[in-house]
């Protein structure tokens, strides 16, 4: 049977700690211990972590009397107390469905090339909790390998891993350290890029958890925080990158391909913002694309974007239709988040992560 060590970080997440516990400690087939780490809550945190070690020897409560932060929270109990073969970061606010453990350790066991495995994740949301799978649970699975991994993640500027499904080596992530306190909200990112570059990637095929998201503000806040996101992504991908020439030579063509990606993202997110009148945003996108691609003048995209600010929003409200309907063109009327959260619409029910096909 597999030991798993699962880490719970939890900040002002009291109301789903219990059902996040409980779904770890309902895992079969695996011989799991939790430790619950409170970074100094100011809500029922302590209350129900005590509670919760007390009914199950299985589980341990930490608390900070001083927050110390996501990332000092996560090493503490990667680095600092998982000692068992396989080690979980599962936040407190999501949950794992029923078999996970075992269907990832198994496969883990079965090929020890792997030292990630990760599955597919459903959404849920603040107002509901994890659904009941009705549909059969797949067994199919994908070994990815680490520069496979790597080109996906430049190519199409995102995330594929579901961080509440990823199970790792407890001894692969003492050798490789812990989270990094320069990338805090691309953490996870960045530590499965640093697992691939050292060995395959496993991806079940079976939705391994839940994912809570709790949505966000869609005024000028959001699309700041996307346009931070892009940026911390970009440097990501080069911290990454940079030592590994010589073990991936091709990895100055997939940053070349991440930049030319997400220039596309940023100037078709500027002309969104355009023609929804924010011309704040919109040059906040314009001055992102122009930093991230000196040669964005050359591009036809560019041309028309500064084609539309010179004529203004009501003159080109008046005449782009006209001149769609000239030229034969249907114009999609996508919204910004659905260009830059990539292939992840935050809806409940819906399934995340990246199902490589075979190749």
């Amino acid at each position: 049977m597999s030991r798993v060590d699962v880490v719970v970080p939890c900040y002002n997440y009291s109301r789903f700690l219990e059902r996040c516990v409980d779904s770890i400690l309902g895992q079969v087939g695996v011989d799991v211990r939790v430790l619950i780490i409170d970074d100094a809550s100011s809500d029922d945190t302590p209350n129900v972590g005590k509670r919760l070690a007390a009914y199950d020897k299985r589980v341990e409560f930490r608390r900070h009397d001083v927050n110390q932060g996501h990332v000092a929270t996560y090493n503490e109990g990667l680095l600092g107390w998982a000692s068992a073969e396989y080690s979980l970061l599962i936040s407190a606010d999501d949950a794992l469905t029923p078999g996970a453990l075992t269907r990832a350790t198994q496969l883990m066991g079965c090929h020890s090339e792997l030292g990630i495995t990760y599955g597919m994740a459903l959404i849920v949301t603040d107002k509901d909790g994890p659904t009941e799978i009705t549909e059969p649970v797949s067994n199919d699975f994908r070994i990815v390998p680490g520069s496979q991994f790597l080109q996906f993640c430049c190519a199409n500027c995102y995330n594929p891993v579901p961080t509440p499904t990823a199970i790792v080596r407890t001894e692969l992530q003492h050798h490789l350290g812990g989270y990094c306190a320069d990338f805090p909200h691309t953490g996870d990112l960045e530590m499965w890029m640093r697992f691939a570059a050292h060995t395959c990637v496993g991806a079940l095929r079976a939705v391994q958890g839940y994912y809570r998201w709790h949505g966000a503000n869609m005024g000028s806040r959001y699309y700041n925080q996307m346009l931070g996101d892009r940026r911390d992504f970009a440097e990501t991908c080069e911290y990454v990158l940079a030592p590994l020439s010589a073990q991936f030579p091709e990895c100055e063509l997939w940053l070349k391909l991440m930049y030319q990606r997400m220039t596309e993202q940023a100037l078709r997110s500027a002309s969104e913002a355009f023609n929804e009148g924010d011309t704040t945003q919109c040059r906040a996108w314009l001055e992102f694309a122009e930093e991230i691609a000196p040669n964005l003048r050359r591009s036809g995209r560019w041309w028309h974007l500064q084609a539309k600010r010179l004529f203004g929003q009501a003159f080109w409200h008046r005449v782009h239709p006209a001149l769609n309907r000239f030229r034969g063109i249907r114009e999609t009327m996508e919204p910004p988040e659905a260009l830059l959260r990539p292939k992840w619409a935050r809806r409940s029910g819906q399934q995340i992560g990246w199902w490589p096909e075979p190749t």
